[in-house]
């Protein structure tokens, strides 16, 4: 429809491209009505019957089902292979994986993508001395101050060493074989964005869920208690990126026995709690 006034579309035209786009796949038709919604709401066109309405009848109404998330981390026995054969690595694009699970960041959000917007992290966006990288209109379309654990900001900091501010901090563009090698390695499949879901499953267990929910930049929604009432320093989300990261370390450490995971959940909590009041107390 992109030929027609917007003025001009009717809801023969939306139910038209559904028809037609739910023979390839029902999720490429949720996802053409959810443009089509986005746009119209955008630019306050009404149109007469509209499918995608609330006021529509529900027999003539398109209804899409909800996003479904479909989270595939890496498992929590094979978190230490995993990270011993990122570490084993010399190549630049194992350090980037690396830096995505110990900030739990989108891939997009560090390296970039022309097609979304994003501009990638570049050396002048890394404050060493403050351990921090704000990354610009992100996904939410707000800004997302990162503030690196010792293990992200030692990263960080080879890459900015010798470079130009204007240089990207990983200047690669495929890191997908890095990738499959590191996962051969360690007998995993986890891809890109499981690297995030790892971080979040990692974290859900070790920080509170508002804690949680601002490092991975999630907006609180309806969320009004998390929203209106809780606040979080500086000290205690960076608390908890380095309990993260801690907790991937212990694991990495932990060779012997089925578990990969450390042998006390409760001597890393403890040691988050007492960093977080250290810092809060500075």
């Amino acid at each position: 429809m992109a030929h027609k006034l917007l003025s001009k579309v009717t809801a023969e035209d939306i139910r038209g491209i559904y028809e037609t786009q739910i023979k390839r796949s029902e999720r490429q038709a949720i996802y053409a009505m959810q443009v089509i919604r986005a746009v119209l709401r955008w630019h306050g066109v009404v149109v007469p019957n509209n499918p995608l309405g609330q006021e529509t009848a529900g027999r003539d109404r398109i209804v899409l089902a909800p996003p479904k998330g479909n989270p595939a981390p890496i498992p929590p026995e094979r978190l230490g292979a995993w990270w011993r054969a990122a570490c084993a690595s010399d190549r630049v694009a194992a350090d980037y994986y690396r830096f995505q699970l110990l900030t739990g960041c989108r891939g997009v959000e560090i390296l970039g993508s022309k097609r979304y917007g994003y501009e990638p992290i570049k050396v002048v966006d890394v404050n060493l001395e403050g351990g921090r990288i704000v990354l610009r209109d992100t996904k939410n379309r707000s800004d997302h101050k990162l503030l690196l654990s010792r293990q992200a900001l030692a990263i960080a900091r080879a890459y900015c060493t010798g470079r130009k501010p204007e240089d990207r901090l990983f200047a690669i563009t495929d890191a997908r074989k890095t990738l499959a090698r590191i996962n051969a390695e360690a007998g995993t499949t986890v891809q890109g964005h499981g690297l995030r879901a790892t971080f979040a499953s990692i974290a859900e267990e070790l920080v509170s869920g508002g804690v949680l929910k601002r490092m991975l930049n999630h907006v609180a929604g309806n969320d009004v208690t998390l929203g209106h009432y809780i606040g979080k320093s500086e000290a205690q989300l960076r608390a908890g990126w380095q309990t993260v990261a801690d907790f991937v370390e212990a694991a990495a450490a932990v060779r012997d026995g089925p578990s990969a995971l450390p042998a006390s959940d409760e001597a890393v909590l403890e040691s988050a709690m007492e960093r977080e009041a250290a810092l809060c107390a500075a």
